[in-house]
């Protein structure tokens, strides 16, 4: 097989499938709680908002890692905006996601075009020192397997561990908040602090997933997996174990679906196996 030779030969290949299954572990855990709880919307919005860290970090001067942390700094603060908005009832949650959404999309494409237009001047050099190549929008839209180094897979599988020890150290509380909020508060959880928690976690995994699937594609990490879960079992461990299973198949078979066929981006092609998981998986219930 091709895919197995790329794998053998490259080691961004390597390192793709290896940042694959750790994105792929947190996001099929935290997908079960998105479903439950309806935050897949929140999810579209914090991924959108990375537009608007790409370009800050653009204008910036920044580049490799140093981006990839404007854009996780962007997208945390983005989700805790969308949580504060909707909690306080200033405005509806979906309204606040859509207002942050655009915005952050919007700044970004503007701050791109003004770094377009200002790279080359004295000033700006003398500043930022001269700019390296941006990102393709190609590869931030759908993700790329070439956009995964060495540092980008150990930060994957380092904020993946630390995430999904947070998740089992608060197991009962985000479990309890998740079914019924106002019956967990009355027993003591303090759910607006758990409410956060998620957030953070969620624009967390947002980042780390965006190399494999981009901005546009990162969501159906968060929902596919869960939700397809929930078709088999609604026992928590059964749907959590379902999750984990469906969301590694769908990271690591489409990384291989990419690499096997090639010039295949791979965002697409993880959506496609997840979708095709889900259709089939729904196919059966029915039956």
């Amino acid at each position: 097989m091709q895919a197995i030779h790329w794998l053998e030969q490259y080691e961004f290949a390597r390192h793709a499938l290896i940042a694959g299954v750790a994105v792929g572990t947190v996001c099929s855990l935290l997908s079960v709680v998105v479903v439950l709880k309806r935050m897949a919307f929140i999810g579209e919005g914090v991924s959108h908002a990375g537009f608007g860290g790409v370009g800050t970090a653009l204008i910036l001067g920044l580049g490799g890692l140093s981006q990839d942390v404007v854009v996780m700094v962007f997208c945390v603060l983005t989700g805790v905006a969308i949580g504060v908005l909707s909690r306080k009832r200033h405005v509806e949650p979906d309204s606040a996601i859509g207002i942050l959404l655009v915005l952050a999309m919007a700044l970004g494409v503007l701050l791109t075009d003004v770094w377009r237009n200002v790279r080359s001047k004295p000033w700006y050099v003398s500043w930022f020192g001269t700019p390296s190549n941006p990102p393709s929008f190609e590869q931030l839209l759908f993700g790329s397997l070439l956009t995964i180094s060495p540092t980008h897979m150990w930060l994957a599988v380092g904020l993946s561990a630390a995430i999904v020890l947070t998740l089992a150290l608060f197991y009962k509380e985000i479990l309890f908040f998740t079914f019924d909020e106002p019956v967990s508060a009355v027993f003591g959880v303090r759910t607006g602090p758990i409410y956060y928690l998620l957030l953070v976690l969620l624009s967390l995994t947002i980042v780390l997933s965006m190399k494999l699937a981009g901005f546009l594609l990162v969501s159906a990490l968060l929902v596919i997996p869960g939700a397809t879960a929930l078709l088999w079992s609604r026992k928590m461990s059964v749907v959590l174990l379902v999750s984990w299973c469906v969301g590694i198949t769908g990271v690591v078979g489409g990384l291989l679906l990419s690499l096997q066929i090639g010039h295949l981006s791979s965002g697409p092609c993880i959506v496609a196996v997840l979708g095709t998981i889900f259709g089939l998986t729904l196919a059966v219930r029915n039956r």
